[in-house]
């Protein structure tokens, strides 16, 4: 039985116009389909409704003086009735079937809307299962986003720790950037002199080492110098004491690099930028 035909029987059911083998069966169907109860259920009640909503109209003055003038022209009770009567006269129209039309159509529309509840709950099923397996889908992605979240934490934690080792690694040399520098001989220098720098770019400083150097003339003073393409003029980094064997010096101003290092010999207390000849040079 389709279901068409269900809902046709059902409203028929309602309506209390089905019978013999058709009541049966249906009545079976009844017992074995609880939604087809359902759906005579709702019927019934909205049948129900429908006929009890219905305003009474009272019989017409004519039908009912029809009515009364039938039972004084019936022939006395012990004459026995005709064997097939003639319906009583009734008016012209009448409301009596105004009820059960409107409750067989209300049926109608019930058993649509009925097949129509049935359709939407089967779509309704079919997004939730959609929303269903969309929750599995998000489910899976958050898992995964939590496991990236946890190994990108891992690899900052482990770049933390390489870049302390490296900051070690550092701290245990502290001589990785300096510069070691000799500073050869010019025209005019004494004889035998050596002379060695050492620069650190990081710092900013250098060292400056010396051996047999000979004291300059009483009006004369050795002078370091430093040389970057930074400056035009040789940057002032100081004037070397008489008899020293070293010099901690660095430049008058912040250099970004170093060319070479030299000493000029200057009048007694320097001089501002080289005036005398250089006498030792030594490029980095």
């Amino acid at each position: 039985m389709s279901s068409e035909e269900r809902e046709e029987l059902a409203s028929l059911y309602v309506l209390g116009v089905l019978e013999g083998s058709e009541l049966a069966t249906f009545e079976r169907e009844l017992v074995a389909h609880p939604d087809l109860a359902a759906l005579v259920a709702e019927l019934e009640k909205a049948s129900t409704l429908l006929a009890t909503s219905v305003p009474q109209h009272p019989a017409p003055d004519s039908l009912r003086r029809s009515v009364l003038n039938q039972i004084k022209d019936r022939p006395p009770a012990a004459e026995p009735p005709p064997q097939y009567p003639e319906p009583p006269p009734r008016s012209s129209f009448s409301f009596l079937w105004l009820p059960w039309a409107i409750a067989a159509g209300l049926a109608v529309c019930c058993a649509l809307l009925w097949n129509e509840k049935s359709r939407l709950s089967a779509a309704i099923g079919n997004l939730e299962s959609e929303n269903q397996s969309l929750l599995v889908r998000i489910a899976g992605l958050d898992a995964e986003r939590v496991r990236l979240e946890t190994r990108i934490s891992a690899l900052l934690n482990e770049k933390d720790e390489l870049q302390v080792r490296i900051a070690s690694l550092e701290a245990r040399d502290p001589l990785r950037d300096i510069q070691p520098v000799m500073l050869a001989a010019q025209r005019g220098a004494p004889a035998g002199a050596q002379i060695m720098a050492l620069w650190d770019p990081q710092r900013q400083v250098g060292a400056l080492h010396l051996a047999k150097l000979p004291n300059a003339a009483p009006d004369k003073d050795y002078q370091l110098w430093i040389i970057t393409p930074e400056s035009k003029q040789p940057l002032d980094a100081g004037v070397i004491p008489p008899s020293s064997q070293g010099l901690a010096f660095r430049a008058a101003q912040p250099v970004g690099q170093v060319a070479a290092l030299a000493i000029s010999l200057e009048p007694k207390g320097g001089s501002v930028i080289p005036r005398g000849p250089v006498i030792y040079l030594g490029k980095l």
